[in-house]
């Protein structure tokens, strides 16, 4: 099976899942428990549940049968790249922003990465002066629509952070091809973009990804 990626509003995830803390291990409960505002206690435990989904789909197990753990490999907090306990050559990722998640898994390395879009915020050019190369500053120059080409490059980028093909302080020099619909191959990298009204989003694997979104609770393929 292709790889496996889902998207989609916290609402809509936390409906589709049912009693999704049971799903995380007490280590999740807790972390999300120690979060200040509900909105983002919600994404925390709507992404972390999402992506022990994907796995299950991929893997044909129960997600209930699946323990995510992350490790820094620098200390012994929890946080850092997400794995499967006592699950060999899985990858798994997974993104939370003001309302919307995402999470992947796939045969190999993945990473996953969205940001909400509310079409209002503008464009800092300081910002993109550090995270975009020389075309890629090019295109948005001349970009109908510069703000959300530069959101589909951000995400791009940071799904390529995730599979370690950079650190975040250097995403400047992936000087990536710009957003065209359809996957994109980048290096021995596909990537596997995602929009919705009010977000955007993409996936990195070494393989094809079947990403789907979360619509009134059920899965659907994106239009």
């Amino acid at each position: 099976m292709a790889a496996v990626a889902l998207a989609g509003r916290t609402g809509e995830v936390l409906a589709r899942a049912g009693d999704v803390r049971e799903l995380l291990t007490r280590t999740e409960r807790d972390r999300a428990d120690a979060l200040r505002f509900a909105a983002d206690r919600d994404d925390f435990v709507a992404a972390h549940a999402l992506v022990r989904l994907c796995a299950a789909e991929l893997l044909g197990r129960p997600a209930r049968s699946l323990t995510v753990v992350q490790s820094c490999g620098r200390c012994d907090r929890p946080h850092g790249r997400p794995s499967l306990a006592g699950v060999a050559g899985i990858g798994v990722s997974f993104a939370h922003t003001r309302g919307w998640v995402a999470a992947a898994a796939a045969h190999g390395p993945v990473g996953i990465d969205l940001e909400a879009d509310d079409g209002r915020t503008p464009l800092d050019r300081q910002v993109t002066e550090r995270a975009c190369g020389p075309a890629e500053l090019a295109e948005l120059r001349t970009a109908p629509d510069a703000r959300r080409t530069f959101l589909r490059q951000w995400v791009r980028k940071e799904s390529l952070v995730k599979v370690g093909e950079a650190a975040l302080d250097e995403v400047g020099r992936l000087d990536l091809p710009v957003y065209r619909p359809g996957p994109a191959r980048w290096g021995d990298w596909w990537l596997t973009d995602w929009s919705a009204p009010g977000a955007v989003g993409c996936v990195a694997a070494h393989e094809h990804v079947r990403l789907r979104a979360v619509f009134g609770g059920h899965y659907e393929e994106p239009r």
